[in-house]
């Protein structure tokens, strides 16, 4: 199965024994935003559906990615949401007062599981504004050590490395990589971390065509 750089997700993945099913919804998860139709959002919604138990009862709270991904697809698209479950999360996520919904729309609020949905809502509408986002911490000097801060260590070490494993996975993302690397707004630290990315990538690349 090809790897998923959803941190959360991964684990949800790992514990279910659809595996063929599970691949292909893992597969459209990651790649939606390549072929964004009305009835690949179908599809896509159907196969949510079919591991609706499955979603609920994750103790990593995989529902909640899957719902952040239909609601950002209904953002962009307008395309009609099928399925109860999913109708109910993602117009909390989109309109709601909730804590949840508030966490995953203050973009003040960072860490790991931020990520991932910023990741996922990529995915879904591949709006390079969640790769800005992403970029924020990825490839960022670590706090020096008298003011280290294991919280801001997570995010800024999960980040750099979902950024170059997915550049790897995603072409788009790579080529986002390319093209902030030149940006001189971004720091010669975050540059250089961005050109070894491509560099990755291009070399794995290579390797796998010869």
């Amino acid at each position: 199965m090809k790897k998923i750089v959803i941190f959360l997700l991964v684990f949800f993945i790992a514990n279910l024994c659809h595996a063929n099913e599970l691949q292909n919804f893992g597969k459209q998860m990651s790649y939606f935003y390549l072929n964004p139709t009305e009835n690949n959002f179908i599809e896509f919604q159907n196969r949510a559906a079919s591991f609706e138990q499955e979603l609920k009862s994750s103790k990593n709270r995989a529902d909640v990615l899957v719902a952040v991904m239909v609601a950002r697809i209904f953002e962009k698209y307008n395309w009609s949401i099928q399925h109860l479950f999913l109708k109910k999360q993602a117009f909390e996520i989109l309109h709601g007062k909730s804590k949840l919904a508030k966490f995953i729309n203050d973009d003040s609020i960072v860490n790991p599981t931020k990520l991932d949905i910023w990741w996922v809502s990529y995915f879904a509408t591949g709006d390079e504004k969640y790769l800005y986002k992403i970029l924020l911490y990825a490839g960022e000097e670590l706090p020096e050590q008298k003011k280290k801060n294991v919280s801001k260590l997570l995010i800024i070490g999960a980040a750099t490395w979902s950024f170059k494993s997915n550049s790897q996975q995603h072409k788009s993302v790579r080529d986002f990589a390319l093209k902030m690397s030149s940006d001189t707004s971004l720091s010669i630290k975050k540059r250089e971390y961005l050109l070894e990315v491509v560099a990755f990538v291009d070399n794995a690349n290579a390797q796998q065509t010869k």
